[in-house]
């Protein structure tokens, strides 16, 4: 004998005609550093929806200690990063996939410094450390320990100029039709 919710197509009990229907192009659920971006890169391809199930500056994200890599010094290089990281991820990386990442990382950090992003400096220039198994300084902070916080109200600031993206927050996905 079947169960009875093995029957039931929906979460919850509802007829579609008494719900605001809502539509859009993209769907991002979670409003953290990825979904974020994410959005705003979809934002030029059509409207897109970011939803979060507390408020928008409160994902896993926003407390995120650690700081950002990337090759900023003119003494460090691509190459270096790349080996830094593959023997720090023992075995576990692809290395195309590393190899792109550490590439496009500087483009991202001045891209986030243009949207308002405030890295901590050192006599005017980003402020970099040397942490865990990185080889060079290239490590950029926010107020310290604050990164995260920084990144998503960086990118909730962006996300809210542009006029494709609509921001939902303390809201619950349930069901999508």
């Amino acid at each position: 004998m079947e169960q009875a919710y093995l029957r039931r197509r929906y979460l919850i009990s509802f007829e579609a005609r008494r719900v605001p229907h809502i539509f859009t192009d993209v769907l991002v659920i979670g409003a953290g550093v990825a979904g974020l971006r994410s959005a705003i890169a979809a934002a030029g391809y059509g409207e897109v929806i970011v939803t979060s199930k507390t408020r928008l500056a409160e994902s896993n994200s926003v407390y995120a200690q650690g700081g950002a890599a990337a090759v900023l010094d003119e003494r460090d290089s691509v190459e270096a990063h790349v080996a830094d990281t593959l023997a720090a991820g023992g075995d576990l990386c692809d290395e195309p996939v590393v190899r792109d990442i550490v590439t496009e990382a500087p483009r991202h950090i001045r891209q986030l410094s243009d949207w308002g992003a405030r890295f901590d400096l050192q006599d005017g220039q980003l402020a970099l450390t040397r942490e865990g198994g990185h080889g060079a300084r290239r490590i950029v902070h926010a107020h310290g320990d604050a990164t995260g916080r920084e990144l998503v109200d960086t990118l909730i600031r962006k996300a809210r100029t542009e006029p494709n993206v609509k921001l939902f927050d303390e809201c619950i996905i349930l069901d999508l039709l």
